[in-house]
């Protein structure tokens, strides 16, 4: 079967990816979509979804899972094709454009590319810890589910910078219905130095009953049956005495960071400067057809703000329609006479 030839392959699925999304859906283009992730949303959603963003236009303040919600929404309007959790090995310049090649061995073929990379491909670091792998996405997280599936629950958070803070008090503090939403609480970290902002440490040690403990680590765990449900039985030790000591949870969420690559970027022969891509004012890189937005991406007067980098998006939506379509103009007239 012939392969499908899009007109761009926006690359990155976040917020400025999402509206760039939106943008080439506006000039009639067709659209592939590819990320690294399962999810849409980028790192809103994979970090912090349950964190208010105070930087958008016409939001007072927006939760990032909501932002990401109506992004999306937004973005159906040029019913893209969505390829999640495909990592880019390398771009090749053919005759028709662009072919995309995927670690799962697929190839897409594209006009254009918009590179909306934020700060490259990221994966969870994982722990090695036996038995942490066969459960994750059961009983064991890299990526949070809606905070309603801790409800009631016995949790465990590993970690100690912005992303285990942030978890441990929202599972601390009350819900809508002033109830905490988790049973119980335990942070655990491997060192006694936090990178976590000091006001959330403070706040976890003021106002919450977590049981924090430093020089922690996971030594193992098993499966223990509590009535119709299954708990996981986990042994901490404390790495400087090697004491050790067994909780008893529902859940482990793991923040051990992630890491970011851009290895396909800089083997594709793109112009780089330090670990950005270097663009025009019209957002394209020293190959035509290459566009490049949001983080990822510097010029003259870059801001890192997903504000700014929303309009970077729909400048280069639009001069992709001009390098596809000489004769189109570039400024794609106002959506209310759009629609």
């Amino acid at each position: 079967m012939e392969k499908k030839l899009y007109d761009i392959t926006v690359v990155g699925a976040g917020p400025v990816g999402l509206f760039g999304v939106f943008y080439a859906g506006m000039r009639q283009m067709s659209i592939n979509v590819i990320d690294s992730l399962d999810i849409l949303g980028g790192q809103l959603n994979a970090l912090y979804p349950e964190k208010y963003i105070y930087d958008m236009p016409g939001f007072p303040k927006v939760m990032a899972k909501d932002l990401v919600k109506s992004l999306a929404e937004q973005a159906t309007i040029g019913k893209p094709d969505m390829h999640l959790n495909r990592k880019i090995m390398k771009i090749e310049k053919v005759s028709h454009g662009f072919d995309l090649y995927c670690e799962s061995g697929e190839i897409f073929q594209t006009k254009t590319v918009m590179l909306a990379l934020g700060m490259g491909a990221f994966k969870p670091r994982k722990l090695e810890v036996a038995g942490l792998e066969e459960r994750e996405g059961k009983n064991v997280h890299y990526v949070i589910k809606a905070l309603d599936h801790y409800k009631d629950k016995d949790i465990l958070v590993v970690g100690g910078g912005d992303s285990a803070a942030d978890w441990t008090l929202a599972m601390s503090f009350p819900d809508e219905n002033k109830k905490t939403r988790a049973k119980s609480t335990t942070l655990i970290h491997r060192t006694e130095k936090f990178s976590a902002h000091e006001a959330s440490l403070n706040q976890i040690h003021r106002d919450t009953a977590t049981n924090v403990y430093t020089h922690t680590e996971i030594q193992s765990l098993k499966d223990i049956s509590d009535g119709e449900r299954t708990r996981l039985e986990v042994t901490l030790v404390q790495n400087l005495t090697k004491e050790t000591r067994t909780i008893l949870v529902d859940d482990i969420i793991i923040c051990a960071g992630y890491v970011a690559k851009l290895d396909f970027v800089k083997e594709s022969g793109l112009e780089m400067q330090g670990n950005s891509i270097k663009v025009n004012d019209r957002m394209e890189t020293n190959i035509p057809g290459i566009f490049a937005v949001g983080d990822v991406c510097t010029h003259g007067g870059k801001l890192k703000l997903i504000a700014t980098g929303v309009g970077e998006a729909a400048i280069a939506a639009n001069f992709a329609k001009t390098h596809i379509d000489p004769s189109a103009k570039a400024f794609p007239g106002h959506s209310t006479s759009k629609f």
